[in-house]
């Protein structure tokens, strides 16, 4: 097998996933400003993360279980199918199915890749073959949001849902040619499927409580979130009984995983949160286009690509503990910074502090990926990177819904009934006709709402800093366990 059209394939999918986050982050504004429906923004992010989240842990099984190339050709050709279904929304209701769809292809495709790249490259090259992964986040931070622009501009927004189609077409014919698999001698096992249902019932109903507590009554949210916790304690009695349970917790055992995994599911929720509401703040409340919205995005991945890379030539000869606390800390300063941003100010404070947030992230992302590559043995890669996954894309689920359930509070506090909001702000037409009283006043009710964003933001980025400091001093990367 020849490792470098593998690497080259895996590197390409997650150009794919990564443009699919730059680009319709930015366009998202217009998308609602088109489609209606403000009250159900979080949930075009939320339904995809939360197919994602569910169905990434199965990958993991599934990759272990069947072979790396057949599971990672059916979760990218999912996520085309989905793609293709997005363009043709007709509504917000109708984009968030699809959405969902697009999901449970796409929850295979960053696992896969960090798989089949632990599975090729040896040890000590690992920490170099994922800062080129996250290379490919800066590369993709770049040209998304110029497509995103220019697609919402000229072509139309669909396109910056079938943009995939070409870029995944190449990434799969590349795998079907190159990669080759000793043929597979052991039994399959079952995969289940009612174990999922019973986990997707239970993340979902918190999520629409997190989202819609504004509107729903006290008994409302009592029995929602009391049927979601008897979902997932159901889901937990299952597990904790099948001899092949969907999430491999037994590795949650290791502190360093389960560190990894923790501080996966906070920076998860930071990252989503920042790609949802940045955007709306550049656009909705400083008067921005979408474009100015990608730049700002932009800096942000850049940064985050920047730091990954250079990172990547020293982690196999330092120790993790510092570059995780040291990464943490520059995180937090750069949420916190987010704090002081009001209306009336350029976006260049804003950019700032999207450097250091960025950069916080970036050394996250890639000293946890190793570490969790490098402590399992190639039979449990599947199942470690499904669960290290599936625990990031958790937190960006509930991330999300609980941004948006902030977003949707401050504004029915502050303003009911104006759930809509940003289409009346992102909309060139119908905020150049607002009178000038009116204008100010949305803005403020709108830049109220998304401080709260920042709040909350700044208290997640404070626990993942905490989490750091449970990393065991000793851990070294870019050696196998």
């Amino acid at each position: 097998m020849r490792c470098e059209p593998v690497i080259a394939a895996m590197l390409i999918s997650t150009f794919m996933a990564a443009v699919e986050v730059t680009v319709i982050s930015t366009a998202m504004p217009t998308i609602v400003a088109k489609l209606g429906g403000f009250s159900l923004f979080s949930w075009a992010f939320g339904a995809y993360l939360l197919t994602q989240a569910v169905v990434t842990p199965l990958y993991g099984r599934l990759a272990d279980s069947f072979g790396r190339k057949r599971v990672y050709l059916v979760s990218a050709g999912l996520f085309l199918v989905g793609s293709l279904l997005c363009g043709c929304a007709w509504s917000m209701a109708s984009l968030i199915v699809f959405r969902a769809v697009q999901g449970i292809g796409g929850g295979g495709l960053a696992p896969l890749a960090s798989i089949i790249i632990g599975d090729v490259s040896a040890p000590p090259e690992r920490p170099r073959m994922m800062g080129y992964v996250s290379g490919i986040w800066g590369i993709s931070a770049i040209i998304g949001p110029l497509l995103g622009a220019f697609f919402v501009h000229s072509l139309g927004w669909p396109f910056v849902f079938w943009v995939n189609l070409p870029i995944g077409l190449i990434a799969m014919a590349m795998v079907a040619r190159f990669l080759h698999e000793p043929p597979r001698t052991d039994r399959h096992q079952p995969i289940d499927l009612p174990g999922a249902a019973l986990l997707v019932l239970g993340i979902g109903v918190i999520m629409l409580v997190l989202v819609q507590i504004e509107t729903l009554t006290a008994a409302g949210i009592a029995g929602l979130l009391a049927l979601g916790f008897l979902a997932l304690l159901a889901f937990a009695w299952r597990e904790r009984r099948m001899t092949d349970p969907l999430l491999a917790a037994h590795l949650l055992r290791r502190r360093m995983l389960l560190v990894a995994n923790v501080s996966a599911m906070l920076c998860g929720s930071l990252l989503l949160g920042s790609a949802s509401f940045l955007p709306t703040w550049v656009q909705g409340v400083a008067g921005g286009d979408a474009l100015l919205a990608g730049v700002v995005l932009g800096v942000l991945c850049v940064c985050w690509t920047f730091t990954a890379m250079v990172l990547g030539r020293y982690l196999a000869r330092i120790r993790f503990r510092p570059v995780a606390i040291s990464g943490a800390i520059v995180l937090v300063v750069g949420v916190f910074g987010l704090l002081s941003i009001a209306p009336g100010q350029t976006v260049l404070w804003l950019s700032i502090c999207c450097v250091a947030i960025g950069a916080g992230l970036g050394t996250q992302s890639l000293v946890f990926t190793v570490a969790v590559q490098s402590g399992v043995a190639r039979a449990d890669r599947g199942r470690a990177m499904g669960l290290f996954f599936f625990s990031r894309l958790l937190g960006q689920a509930l991330g999300t819904a609980a941004f948006g359930g902030v977003l949707n509070r401050g504004l029915a506090l502050a303003a009911p009934g104006s759930h809509d909001i940003v289409r009346e702000l992102v909309c060139n037409g119908r905020r150049a006709a607002l009178a000038r009283p009116d204008l100010d006043r949305l803005i403020g009710t709108l830049a109220g709402a998304l401080h709260s964003v920042f709040v909350l933001a700044t208290l997640i980025a404070v626990g993942a800093l905490i989490v750091t400091f449970f990393v065991p001093p000793q851990e070294q990367l870019g050696h196998e366990h």
